[in-house]
């Protein structure tokens, strides 16, 4: 059964105000369908004040609420008509989905990670992660040979130090001759795989998704008991790593409201944030959370540290000597000890 959705207009009768209620699924295939109303209402004479409520909705996903957001303020920059969304504090999950419900009975949104049907993929290939590529330079074959790795394909080069020039100066920072310049390669060799930049940090936040999903295989495991994620956290969240880097660079860039990645950034960080969330409700299920702690917020609260951190040490952690005990996986472990009962942190 396919997503839809509705939309009810409601109108005082001094037409002073405008309500335009939704009811169905918000997602990224239908939220178009309610910008014409959008401005259909914001044409009317006087100019009411407009409100998009969006309380009833059966299900909302953060990549239909996000672009609505955004063509709804790029319609109008200079707010000539008043117009607020009423959204749900927590966005309702999808009940066509077969996805099984959450364990705790809340009604966020599932731990799933979709890649966007509308993501662009790379020029010859219907899969973006599936390309045919070159033969890898000599030295990176005798190189990894010597260290028993496959070798790496041209097209795994250039991925690999695109995602160094995108963690460390940004998408808008880092310019396809800048990034082949990086490899060793020339700008035609990079511009054969990838076409555009943009195709390529597609597939590069293709690659955080997929590490993503794997991490998310491991959620079972990591709500157990608070060391596992303890663990966890120095092997899959190190903020000197460079993924957790990139990750901290493009989200942080992503406020921008023509990032090509932004939609899909903001849906990363929040998979991340549930992660974590899912884990501290297991352990306040288990009595395992100091009294008051509140899971939602302290899954967002460790992602926080983790992406801040991530920037720290890049900028801070240079000017430092070596006596300092604030090391990122120590930093992460006292905050998470922070949400614990006495009785596990002992």
């Amino acid at each position: 059964m396919p997503h839809s959705l509705s939309v009810t207009v409601h109108v005082d009768l001094d037409l002073h105000e405008v309500v335009l209620s939704i009811a169905g699924c918000l997602t990224a295939r239908t939220y178009d369908s309610v910008l014409p109303v959008v401005a259909q209402a914001r044409g009317l004479e006087p100019a009411p004040r407009l409100t998009l409520d969006l309380l009833d909705m059966q299900h909302i996903d953060v990549d239909g609420l996000l672009p609505l957001r955004q063509a709804i303020d790029l319609a109008d920059p200079e707010q000539a008509v008043p117009l607020s969304i009423k959204a749900p504090g927590t966005l309702p999950s999808c009940p066509l989905s077969s996805a099984a419900p959450r364990a705790d009975g809340s009604d966020s949104p599932p731990l799933r990670l979709h890649r966007r049907a509308d993501a662009p993929a790379t020029a010859g290939s219907d899969d973006s992660r599936r390309l045919p590529s070159a033969a890898a330079s000599p030295t990176i074959l005798t190189e990894r040979a010597r260290r028993g790795i496959a070798p790496r394909s041209r097209r795994e080069e250039i991925l690999a130090g695109a995602a160094e020039m995108f963690a460390e100066h940004g998408y808008h920072g880092a310019s396809l001759r800048d990034i082949a310049g990086h490899i060793g390669i020339s700008h035609p060799g990079l511009m054969h795989h990838f076409p555009s930049k943009d195709s390529l940090l597609h597939t590069v936040i293709d690659s955080l998704e997929d590490r993503t999903q794997r991490t998310l295989e491991e959620v079972e495991r990591l709500s157990v008991e608070p060391e596992a994620l303890m663990q966890e956290l120095a092997a899959t969240w190190h903020p000197g790593a460079l993924h957790v880097r990139l990750l901290a660079t493009l989200a942080a860039e992503a406020v921008s409201g023509d990032h090509p990645g932004r939609f899909r950034m903001a849906r990363l960080r929040r998979v991340h944030e549930n992660i974590f969330e899912q884990c501290f409700t297991a352990y306040g299920e288990q009595g395992m959370l100091r009294r008051g702690v509140d899971p939602g917020f302290a899954g967002r609260a460790l992602l926080g540290l983790v992406l801040n951190l991530a920037v720290r040490e890049k900028t801070v952690r240079a000017m430092q000597g070596p006596t300092h005990d604030d090391g990122p996986v120590q930093e992460l472990a006292r905050m998470m000890r922070s949400f614990l009962s006495k009785d596990v942190v002992g």
